[in-house]
């Protein structure tokens, strides 16, 4: 889990991911693989919600969402939440 108050802004993103029913499983692992991601939910149907936790500066948060989504199996995905704590008091030259 990311701490807020670490000194490196975080991005917290959540995409829902449609792959093949018959390919899920395998999709699963392959995603979860990812540094920082972490698949919560898988469906009959293929569809599975993960979150991808990124702190790392040389990373771009759409880069690894873009890599994941062309894994073979993969039909579509779609950002369904996002966060960057690059906001927050200790990043932004504000009060600790």
């Amino acid at each position: 889990m990311i701490n807020l108050l670490e000194e490196n802004p975080v991005n917290i993103a959540g995409v829902l991911f449609a792959a093949y029913p018959e390919k899920a499983d395998e999709v699963a692992i392959k995603l979860g693989e990812f540094p920082g991601a972490e698949v919560h939910e898988i469906t009959e149907s293929g569809n599975m919600v993960v979150t991808i936790e990124e702190d790392n500066k040389d990373q771009r948060l759409i880069e690894t969402i873009t890599t994941m989504s062309n894994i073979p199996g993969v039909i579509s995905s779609s950002l369904i939440f996002h966060h960057n704590d690059a906001g927050l008091a200790q990043f932004s030259g504000g009060q600790k």
